[in-house]
């Protein structure tokens, strides 16, 4: 789902865990910032590793779909209409849905987060 105002911005609605959305909240709380600004953050490092890291390669994301009594939710993520690009035709490179694209985004960076903080060598988010 898609909203565009006169400005040059719009929004996308991620689907996504309620699990993935309190995570969601709870980071962007931690690091001071909108969850927009945390999404679009995460949301830019992927992109920039996925543009340098796949060129010229097309893959499916796998992710395992959520459990049926955990439901479902969705995020409201709130950006350019460039951002929004970027985000679309990333998904499209990975020959996946947007909101599969981002949670994969989000968790790979969670994964790699614990990872570094599990090392015991200095960690900033």
């Amino acid at each position: 789902m898609v909203s565009m105002d006169a400005q040059g911005r719009t929004s996308l609605l991620i689907r996504c865990s309620p699990q993935d959305a309190q995570t969601i909240h709870a980071e962007a709380l931690a690091q001071h910032r909108s969850v927009s600004g945390y999404l679009l953050n995460v949301l830019e490092r992927s992109i920039w590793i996925e543009e340098r890291s796949q060129v010229g390669l097309s893959y499916t994301i796998k992710i395992a779909p959520p459990d049926a009594s955990e439901g479902r939710t969705a995020i409201h993520l709130r950006c350019t209409v460039e951002q929004a690009d970027g985000i679309r035709k990333a998904a499209k490179r990975r020959l996946s849905s947007i909101s599969s694209f981002v949670v994969f985004s989000l968790r790979r960076q969670w994964r790699a987060a614990e990872q570094v903080r599990n090392s015991g060598l200095p960690f900033q988010t």
